[in-house]
């Protein structure tokens, strides 16, 4: 099973730390080990450089663009795809902060949540702690880098 977790950057953020994408992780990595006063620190971090999840917004595109698919069920925050001739799971939870997904078996039941998100966001970034695998759902373009940093 993999659990992910997906945050929303300010974009100033993200441009800043494009291709340092393991400095992010390392801050969320910290942040799940640490205790204490230290733990509040790094949240409080955390918040400072990522935005709000659109909720409403989010919860509309998921409907609409998985509406028509089989084994498409949604029960208040959270989206399901189960495709059972595939024997592939995928649950989305959408909180305030922060996205959790949890898929299991083939790996197109999550990126058909990672397809509609990716056009949500464009800072959309996701995580697993478990497997050290992170990045954005939608890369930076060099023309996009390009055009920010010569202001």
């Amino acid at each position: 099973m993999r659990h992910y977790e997906l945050y929303i950057f300010e974009e100033d953020v993200a441009r800043q730390y494009y291709g340092q994408e393991s400095k992010l992780f390392y801050l969320f990595l910290e942040h799940e080990k640490a205790r204490g006063p230290q733990k509040e620190i790094l949240r409080k971090q955390i918040e400072y450089i990522t935005k709000p999840i659109p909720s409403l917004f989010l919860q509309q595109k998921l409907k609409q663009d998985l509406l028509k698919l089989e084994g498409y069920k949604k029960k208040k925050n959270t989206h399901v795809i189960d495709i059972s001739d595939r024997d592939s799971k995928a649950e989305l939870v959408i909180g305030s902060d922060a996205l959790y997904l949890t898929a299991d078996g083939s790996f197109d039941v999550e990126t058909m949540f990672f397809e509609i998100l990716r056009k949500c966001e464009p800072t959309f970034f996701a995580f697993t702690i478990e497997e050290h695998r992170y990045g954005w759902l939608k890369p930076m373009k060099q023309e996009d880098l390009l055009r920010t940093t010569q202001v």
